[in-house]
């Protein structure tokens, strides 16, 4: 039996607008349906995604003040979808308390006694600031409480996720609740992995758990809390690996691993961390060199992974084997971006990789790729490129003992006409 509660947090910039092309059909890699654990889908506003075409529920939200009135609240008011969420973050924009309890009483009530609607809580941040907001509104409105507790949780650490949500639905314990945004924040994605497995598998089996929300389908990193491991979809609108096992899998599972219980998932996660906490000397300094260019530039870090890291070095033997440097075909690495290098000999073949993609700089004058001499600087801007957040490398010797090295990227840079950063 299908679990539906897996909201797709679509972000507005996806949808065609004014100005805004956006990649509306990506929406088409959401398998809707009965089979399908997606439940509803979210955008932050009263106005439903054209792309959505009625496959799923809507969400209209009404996020801020200006919410409230002129053409959003017509929206609100005149929309057939059965439950309205209030207020996003509302003790960051200001609003206090009070002045929630008065547009509860005012706008949000008659929505449910006059047209049968249900309604969200505010969702407020987990820190002491959001507890208070959300502590001190819930006793102004005790009599006329919300149908659900709309949660945020944003942390490294599943366990304490579980904590934080038990705990505030043990305050409220009648409502049924919304996990409206929830993502791990940690910079290397089997942690990332890890977490959602868990967190995602765990709130499947709660029935007081009515929705959640994953943080979230957008093309770029929301800011700088937001960890860019935890993408859903990559800068071109194609969902990334976790996305795919999002809005496919459940139970979730670790990649390569088989379907897990919640009591085995913490063991595996670890495993996982672990695994990918002790980077080799080589490949730290190859990481390294990579991240000090990029903060340099004002881009977020990489990430090193795993599962490319061994993609390149298998590369990397047939490479050694051919006897020559030939990039492989974009079906054989799909999604991923390419740096090669090669080398008489080397005891440190990664950071000299590196360094050599990246002195590179020196020939990139900041036209869009393919302009001028590519092929002076195309590994700089491979290794520079904005959306891009994961990287692994690998070598391997010939039979002279010749080092070839292979740097795979996801998502892929050197887009024809664009620019890295």
């Amino acid at each position: 039996m299908v679990i539906k509660k897996r909201q797709i947090l679509w972000d507005w910039t996806n949808s065609s607008g004014s100005g805004n092309s956006g990649v509306p059909d990506k929406i088409n890699q959401v398998p809707f349906g009965s089979k399908s654990p997606v439940s509803s889908v979210v955008n932050w506003n009263a106005w439903v995604p054209p792309e959505l075409k009625g496959r799923a529920p809507f969400r209209p939200m009404v996020r801020v003040l200006d919410s409230t009135k002129g053409n959003d609240w017509a929206m609100i008011q005149n929309s057939n979808e059965p439950i309205i969420l209030f207020f996003n973050e509302p003790e960051r924009a200001g609003i206090s308390p009070e002045q929630a309890k008065d547009i509860w009483y005012k706008q949000m009530l008659p929505l449910r006694k006059n047209k049968g609607k249900k309604l969200g809580s505010p969702a407020v941040a987990s820190d002491d600031n959001g507890r208070k907001w959300i502590e001190k509104f819930m006793s102004l409105v005790s009599k006329d409480l919300p149908d659900f507790l709309c949660l945020h949780y944003y942390s490294k650490s599943a366990d304490e996720a579980i904590k934080y949500i038990e705990g505030m639905h043990n305050k409220w314990p009648k409502l049924k609740v919304m996990v409206t945004e929830i993502a791990c924040i940690d910079r290397n994605y089997q942690a990332v992995l890890g977490f959602t497995v868990k967190i995602c598998n765990w709130m499947d089996t709660k029935d007081y758990i009515f929705e959640y929300g994953l943080f979230d389908f957008q093309r770029k990193v929301a800011d700088n809390f937001v960890s860019p491991a935890a993408q859903l979809m990559d800068g071109n609108g194609n969902f990334t690996e976790l996305g795919k096992m999002y809005v496919n899998q459940q139970p979730m599972k670790l990649p390569g691993k088989a379907a897990v219980s919640l009591a085995a998932t913490s063991e595996i996660h670890l495993m996982a961390v672990n695994a990918t906490a002790a980077l080799g000397q080589d490949q730290q300094k190859a990481l390294d060199a990579h991240n000090s260019k990029r903060k340099a530039k004002g881009l977020a870090p990489l990430i090193w992974d795993n599962q490319l890291a061994k993609n390149a070095e298998a590369y990397a033997k047939h490479l050694g084997q051919i006897g020559k440097l030939e990039h492989s075909s974009g079906d054989q690495r799909p999604n991923q971006g390419e740096n090669l290098a090669w080398a008489s000999a080397s005891s440190t073949p990664l950071i000299m990789s590196a360094n050599m993609w990246l002195a590179e700089e020196k020939n990139y004058h900041g036209q869009p790729i393919g302009q001028g001499d590519f092929g002076s600087y195309g590994h700089y801007t491979q290794c520079m490129w904005k959306s891009t957040t994961k990287v692994g490398m690998g070598w391997a010797k010939d039979a002279k003992g010749g080092v070839y090295v292979v740097g795979r990227y996801s998502p892929p840079g050197n887009m024809v006409g664009q620019k890295p950063y």
